[in-house]
């Protein structure tokens, strides 16, 4: 990391390009090193820690790039990585961005690799060395190649509030035995987190796959436990379905009961069956036949 360069973005940059492509450049100067170059985050990664799409991520760093705040670094940094090359870029943070010239690729290699000739005379094997850093030059690592989301741009929709019905995908089940978390339980707490703050989102889907990420690598998400009890909140589909269509849904009176339901779950009583005991049960009795049946768990 290098502070130099975060300060740079911060308070020379600022407000004076996108929030997006200030977004995309700090990652940049996060990952260069303390003279502001050679940062060569792909643009899955960056997509990943900006929640941007990968679109988005190609279109901000064309934009740095044809404003001057950055340009193609040294390629051969990322040479002995195996598959597709991420893009080595520098920081121009010596100069002004906005009227000054980029500094092309030629010079940078010559400034910082090639031997230095004295009286028109180099010796063969600095002729050599200087070839070898001319041919790299020449072909450069392949980039990678730029993959249609498998979404459209969650930007160009509307928010809205998590839909009644959402629940996690195959995808989402996939993705949290990959990361060894409990996806039912997460899930849970995201649509209670969702319910509660009354979250507006273009993407659900999207919004919970970075939830499982995010959880992941902070430490908050519930761990994988083939052995252990699964836990029920009152946003739980198995909550809902003991409740049913009842007069008080959307209440607070609707929460307390859904509270008390996912609490005798918790104590082990089977969903299907409080089902089936609560089912003669008029509205108003509710509460009073839960908390009896809490008394017998």
């Amino acid at each position: 990391m290098s502070l130099q360069a975060l300060t740079w973005v911060i308070y020379e940059v600022g407000a004076d390009i996108k929030y997006s492509d200030f977004r995309v450049l700090l990652i940049l100067a996060d990952m260069a090193n303390q003279q502001g170059n050679g940062a060569y985050p792909s643009r899955s990664t960056i997509g990943r820690l900006t929640g941007y799409s990968v679109r988005t991520v190609s279109y901000a760093l064309k934009n740095l790039e044809s404003a001057g705040l950055i340009r193609r670094g040294d390629q051969r940094i990322v040479s002995g990585l195996g598959g597709y090359k991420p893009t080595v870029w520098n920081l121009n943070m010596d100069r002004d961005a906005k009227t000054a010239p980029l500094e092309t690729n030629d010079t940078a290699v010559q400034t910082d690799r090639t031997p230095a000739v004295q009286r028109g005379v180099q010796k063969t094997g600095d002729r050599c060395a200087n070839s070898s850093a001319i041919g790299l030059h020449k072909n450069p690592s392949k980039e990678e190649p730029y993959i249609e989301p498998r979404e459209s741009n969650a930007r160009a929709r509307k928010p809205t509030p998590i839909p009644a019905d959402w629940k996690p995908t195959e995808e989402h089940q996939a993705l949290a035995d990959r990361l060894g978390i409990d996806c039912h339980a997460e899930a849970d707490k995201f649509r209670d987190r969702a319910l509660d703050s009354g979250a507006r989102s273009a993407d659900w889907n999207a919004k919970f796959r970075n939830w499982l990420v995010k959880g992941k690598e902070r430490g908050f998400a519930t761990p994988k436990d083939s052995s252990a009890r699964r836990r029920f909140t009152w946003g739980s589909e198995e909550v809902k379905r003991v409740l049913g269509p009842i007069a008080c849904e959307g209440t607070d009176t609707y929460v307390e009961l859904a509270c008390k339901v996912a609490d005798l779950l918790n104590q082990g009583l089977d969903p299907d069956m409080l089902r089936r005991q609560l089912a003669d049960v008029s509205d108003n009795a509710w509460v009073e036949q839960l908390f009896e049946q809490g008394e017998v768990a």
